[in-house]
């Protein structure tokens, strides 16, 4: 009994790892340590977390929101490395996000994220500033 026992959880383990294995490494990341609030498909939490889908992209459409996505506390107080940051955030940018992409976008790099990897004093106002401008210029490129 002992020794199926084992073998089931032996079975189960190398499953897993093959599953692992399978997923990028970005993707990985974003499930351990992103997903618990953003959900898995980076739909957020309404009035608690932002959402990622159709609208983390569009804080590449203006000045300080490229740096902002390093410095929201999810990301610059995360366990993952610099060079791991780069490749989450390129992946979340790429996967939930991609149309509201800037037609000019240059991936994200471990020295950028290293340059500008710090908590923000005040995120909500500094989010609520962004997405004032964001508004402000979706609505005049659709004045124009």
């Amino acid at each position: 009994m002992i020794r199926a026992s084992i073998t089931g959880i032996v079975l189960l383990f190398s499953y897993l790892t093959v599953q692992a294995g399978a997923m990028s490494t970005p993707r990985l990341n974003y499930i351990l340590h992103c997903q618990g609030c953003h959900l898995a498909d980076g739909a957020g939490t309404p009035e608690k977390v932002p959402a990622l889908k159709q609208e983390v992209g569009r804080f590449l459409e203006v000045e300080g929101g490229r740096e902002f996505l390093i410095q929201v506390p999810g990301t610059s107080q995360s366990a993952l490395t610099d060079s791991e940051v780069a490749d989450v955030l390129n992946w979340i940018l790429d996967n939930f996000s991609r149309e509201q992409l800037p037609v000019d976008f240059i991936p994200y790099t471990t020295e950028e994220i290293t340059h500008f990897r710090r908590p923000l004093a005040n995120v909500n106002a500094v989010r609520n500033k962004l997405v004032a401008q964001i508004s402000k210029t979706e609505t005049d490129t659709v004045l124009k």
